[in-house]
């Protein structure tokens, strides 16, 4: 990598010098809107070339990206990196490229914020063996005393043996944990910083999984770097844990608002609006999370984020009333992308909205109206007011009329008198996103229980479409058919469940053919859900795809399923359950297994 110019270098050292007096974790009344640039596994869709030619259109409505850690790592989505200063060619691209596309953006006014993996490290080709890097006329290196004497290579044979102090945070087993105590880390990690910012052009940085070192080292390394932006991945739903993290760097970084994450969870899946509102000091009505009292500067809010996507925490609400709810508040929202692409119009119109009226990180908010059907509040930015309403009670606020919606959506509607500018992009090769449930599940003749309504497996999506691997049992002994549908949450019983949106056949028991896509229909909750048809199919292990934009299902044959790229026999396996639900360590039993484009059913041993 080239060492940045000693001009250059003097320049931005002035200049980090200049921005430290004010540089305290994130600015005071920011009206910008980051976006989470890319999902698990997103390599072709986001790497950097695509994000810079998608520059013009991004720019349009976010001021920060995030994008992930682009150092060379032994993981593909780079979160145990080998390199710090020297080597990005990563799994989204080359050094190269990542240049040309944080300058791209630069040039639009928009900053790349880098994703900061320091809490561990991987080695070059061992645990233990950091590779020595040179930059800026130095070489900086760590060493097995760099390394916590609790992180479990300490047991390892054949590796080094840690010499560092304990651990001041929690363990990562996937990676060295760094004794941040050590002087030598402090400097290699201060400096890793200083170069993402000076060298490479980043803006700032989003901190990796905060918890596993004490938070006074993110304020040492704030301090001395300088970035504008900084926020901390505190993975935790209590406000209290989040604000002393926050308050531990000395309120050098922000932090991702999980508690209110988790509060739009509990919203949506109890049915209960009034989750949506906690009281600052017990008494004023304010929106839930860090946005509620005393950190809205502080506050990154999000909806999802690549790691709640694909957990037990994903959203699975009406997301674009979720995302107008972190538009529409203090705080700092963060849009994922695949939120982003999904429902493109509504969120470029509700950023629209928030940036015509100015709301900022600090906004106040009153809140008008709260109850297990409604969220209203109004919100004030730096041009006027907006109020949002989020539930299905359909009142206006006072002084506002219907003149005066700017934007809506099935669970959310939004009022304001200030002009709204910017318009609404649309790629004129995609057409629009097609209507998708937020989850999907399988119910039927699955083993394990047959049209079980509390243990439908749920489906994985995939773009516009939903899929699983599946056993279909015969229905009876006198029936070899068996039969399914398909079900947007699951329930205690059908009462439950038909409470929400089903998909089902055109009509009852319609024959599916293995291979040949049929005709799917959305029977509407509280309307005619429980009226939904079943599909009937010959007994056997398929996957099942649900494609939203054509409106069909298809049932395959699974070994008919290939994948060009992968070549089966050193492809690495993936377990499902004879319900189709993926097993990350399988217990000794019978399960279908996933070898590139090799399908089988085979016995686990113990």
């Amino acid at each position: 990598m080239k060492t940045v110019r000693k001009p250059l270098l003097a320049a931005a050292l002035a200049a980090a010098a200049a921005s430290s007096a004010w540089a305290a974790g994130w600015p005071a009344d920011y009206q910008g809107v980051m976006l989470q640039g890319f999902s698990w596994d997103s390599y072709s869709d986001t790497k950097w070339t695509n994000l810079e030619q998608k520059a013009d259109e991004y720019s349009r409505y976010f001021k920060l990206i995030w994008v992930p850690n682009s150092a060379k790592s032994t993981g593909g989505m780079g979160y145990i990196p080998v390199y710090w200063f020297t080597n990005h060619n990563s799994a989204f691209g080359s050094e190269q490229e990542l240049r040309s596309m944080i300058a791209a953006y630069r040039d639009r006014g928009v900053g790349i914020i880098a994703d900061v993996v320091v809490n561990h490290r991987g080695g070059a080709t061992n645990w233990t063996d950091f590779p020595a890097e040179t930059w800026d006329g130095k070489t900086w290196q760590l060493g097995p005393d760099a390394i916590c004497s609790t992180d479990e290579v300490r047991n390892a044979a054949g590796q080094a043996k840690p010499t560092g102090a304990p651990d001041t945070g929690d363990d990562f087993d996937g990676a060295r944990d760094l004794d941040h105590t050590n002087p030598a880390v402090q400097e290699n990690v201060k400096n890793y910083c200083r170069c993402l910012l000076q060298d490479f052009g980043y803006a700032g940085f989003r901190y990796d999984m905060v918890k596993g070192y004490a938070p006074q080292y993110t304020k040492i390394y704030n301090e001395y770097s300088a970035p504008e932006y900084s926020v901390g991945e505190y993975w935790d739903g209590s406000y209290d844990a989040c604000a002393a993290w926050i308050d531990g760097t000395g309120r050098q970084s922000a932090a991702f608002d999980f508690p209110l994450k988790y509060q739009l969870n509990k919203a949506w899946s109890s049915g209960n609006f009034g989750e949506l509102v906690w009281k600052a000091n017990g008494v004023t009505n304010q929106p839930a999370g860090l946005v509620h009292f005393g950190y809205t500067r502080y506050a990154v809010t999000f909806v999802d984020n690549h790691d709640t996507y694909r957990d037990g925490s994903r959203f699975t609400g009406d997301i674009p009333a979720a995302n107008a709810f972190i538009l529409c508040s203090p705080g700092t929202p963060c849009v994922f992308l695949p939120h982003y692409k999904d429902y493109k119009g509504q969120i470029q119109r509700l950023i629209n909205v928030r940036n015509s009226v100015g709301l900022h990180n600090l906004s106040p908010v009153s809140v008008l109206s709260t109850g297990k059907d409604i969220y209203m509040a109004e919100v004030t930015g730096a041009n006027g007011k907006l109020v949002v309403r989020i539930g299905s009670r359909n009142v206006t606020p006072d002084g506002y009329t219907d003149a005066d919606v700017v934007a809506s959506g099935d669970q959310y509607r939004v009022w304001t008198k200030v002009p709204v500018t910017g318009e609404v992009t649309q790629d004129p090769d995609t057409p629009p996103a097609p209507e998708m449930p937020s989850a999907l599940y399988l119910i039927g003749n699955i083993p394990g229980g047959h049209w079980s309504t509390s243990s439908a497996p749920a489906m994985t999506r995939e773009g516009d479409t939903y899929t699983i691997t599946a056993t279909i049992e015969s229905a009876s002994a006198t029936d070899r058919n068996g039969y399914f549908t398909f079900i947007t949450s699951t329930g205690a019983d059908w009462n439950a469940v038909n409470g929400t949106d089903r998909y089902g056949a055109a009509s009852k028991d319609a024959p599916i053919t293995q291979g040949t896509p049929a005709k799917l229909v959305k029977f509407q909750a509280n309307v005619n859900a429980s009226a939904a048809n079943s599909w009937k199919i010959a007994a056997g292990t398929y996957r099942i795809t649900v494609d939203f934009r054509a409106m069909t299902v298809t049932a395959s044959d699974p070994a008919s399923i290939s994948s060009p790229e992968t070549d089966p026999s050193s492809a690495v396996p993936v377990y499902y359950n004879l319900q189709g639900v993926r097993v990350e360590n399988p217990a000794p039993g019978l399960y279908i297994v996933v070898r590139g484009s090799r399908v089988t059913k085979e016995w686990i041993k113990g």
